[in-house]
């Protein structure tokens, strides 16, 4: 009998592509998140294979509050999988939040009988006086697991790199966007691990008995720096040269070692947060090399092979998450009053709506073109020139503008981020489809475009188009009423555009 499996951190990167492959091996198993809706993407994704009893989604805080009912929650697991790094932590320590959910995990873990817990963390010399806090941190994890746990296998991987992987985002954008590089002196060096090769890793080392308690690394056999990764990809994917320049040392003290700065100027080009990207800009100048490489992935990928396909499955869509894509918090979190549901049950929210009857033949046309925003053909469905316009306004604000959006419509699901939308919710049943888009440009509000069908009787639908502003102060009632006659004339456009066309011809 195949053991049941836990996942902490399954709606991570690595997280999703291993509860996918697990899931697809018909294991049982058991995903922890603060929040449900995180893994909504499992109910409608094409990337598991029909939607089978065999999963089970728990909503659990960790913390030592909630330590029995994490216990119990925990009754009948074999295997638990630590994917949770906390990046995201803005107000506090992230070293000290990773330390102290990893010591609760572990006990939890042993209290209820789970036999191994399997980690995946990353290399870093701690007696080099160059490591990061976050090379640190990603070693101290697997120690507190190890302190409070009898059975703990750690996976140690290097910069991984794989479709939509924060790392890989951080290369292309780099590759694509920087014409020079600047000359990083004392530069770390590292190695890289295809992704495909840590979910082989993670799935041998599962309940075989060989691995317990066993440190391995696993990595190609090349030594980089992180600015020859750039260069690499720029050559190899791009076709394209970029030069090595070198700053006065003055210059370079005060600019290539303020993290801050390094941070924001990556955020912008690549739309991570720039929270997500600081912790590993501060390793620029860190070693993260294989100290005792494994034979558990007998040829490890190399970097121009794992760029190679990486930038194949990513113009094909083929994404299982994209750090580029991060889920807002005001999604996810219960307690924001920004939130959608709270705004609309409180009438907080102003509106702009579009409706009209449509027919039965319609519906799978109007719902694949609402899924199809700004993707190849089809645009924004009203005057491209007017959300260039406005995109270029955004961009001057800070904020991300128009993009190439690279996400399928039948691969779209809640918390996909493209240009300057969110997907936060998305219904699909015969008789009621609904798709919410939360806009993150710079404005004075917050503001949601949704498209929504309803069934009227056998042969007939009603389709509307909504705007929804949710203003915070007076300069927000000034802004919608200023553009209330140009929004409108958008919707009109929009709403007729989505009938008329037919996204799955146009995009074939």
């Amino acid at each position: 009998m195949k053991p049941r499996i836990a996942i902490f951190g399954s709606n991570g990167y690595i997280g999703r592509k291993l509860t996918r492959t697990l899931y697809n091996l018909d294991y049982q198993l058991v995903l922890f998140a603060r929040n449900k809706r995180r893994l909504e993407y499992i109910k409608n994704s094409p990337l598991f294979n029909g939607y089978k009893p065999n999963i089970c989604i728990v909503e659990q805080e960790i913390a030592a509050a909630y330590y029995k009912e994490l216990v119990e929650n925990l009754k009948g697991v074999d295997v638990a999988y630590y994917l949770i790094h906390s990046l995201s932590e803005t107000k506090q320590d992230y070293r000290k939040k990773d330390n102290d959910l990893a010591s609760i995990v572990a006990c939890a873990c042993k209290d209820a009988g789970v036999k191994q817990i399997i980690y995946l963390g990353g290399f870093g010399d701690r007696t080099d006086p160059t490591i990061s806090k976050h090379l640190i941190s990603r070693q101290d994890t697997g120690d507190f697991l190890r302190k409070y746990h009898p059975n703990v296998t750690e996976i140690r991987a290097g910069i991984i790199i794989g479709a939509g992987s924060m790392s890989f985002e951080l290369i292309r954008t780099a590759a694509e966007i920087l014409p020079v590089i600047p000359h990083f002196r004392n530069e770390g060096k590292c190695q890289i691990t295809f992704a495909d090769d840590v979910i082989k890793a993670l799935i041998k080392v599962l309940d075989n008995p060989k691995y317990y308690n066993k440190i391995i690394e696993i990595a190609s056999d090349e030594v980089l720096s992180y600015s020859e990764m750039v260069k690499r990809y720029a050559k190899e994917i791009l076709n394209k040269n970029i030069k090595t320049i070198r700053l006065p040392k003055f210059l370079e003290d005060k600019l290539l070692k303020n993290y801050n700065l390094i941070s924001f100027i990556l955020s912008r080009i690549s739309g991570i947060e720039k929270h997500f990207i600081k912790p590993l800009v501060e390793s620029l100048y860190s070693n993260a090399l294989v100290r005792n490489k494994s034979d558990i992935i007998e040829k490890p990928t190399d970097f121009s092979t794992a760029i190679k396909i990486a930038s194949e499955r990513r113009n094909k869509g083929e994404l299982e998450c994209m750090w580029n894509t991060p889920y807002e918090y005001s999604v996810f979190n219960l307690f924001k009053m920004k939130q959608f549901s709270t705004a609309l049950r409180n009438d907080k929210l102003l509106k702009e709506i579009v409706s009209n009857i449509i027919s039965k033949e319609e519906v799978d046309k109007v719902f694949y073109n609402l899924k199809s925003l700004n993707y190849k053909n089809c645009g924004y469905f009203s005057p491209n020139w007017m959300w260039k316009i406005r995109a270029f306004i955004d961009r001057l604000l800070g904020g991300r503008g128009l993009g190439a959006r690279i996400i399928k419509p039948e691969r779209l699901k809640v918390g996909d981020k493209f240009d300057f939308w969110v997907v936060t919710a998305l219904k699909d049943t015969p008789n009621h489809k609904l798709i919410r888009f939360k806009s993150t440009m710079k404005m004075p509000g917050v503001g949601w475009l949704q498209g929504e069908i309803k069934k009227i009787d056998e042969t007939h639908f009603q389709f509307s188009l909504t705007a929804y502003f949710l203003p915070i102060n007076v300069f927000s009632y000034i802004y919608w009423y200023f553009f209330f006659f140009t929004h409108k004339y958008i919707f009109d456009e929009m709403y007729k555009n989505i009938i008329q066309k037919d996204c799955r011809k146009e995009n074939n």
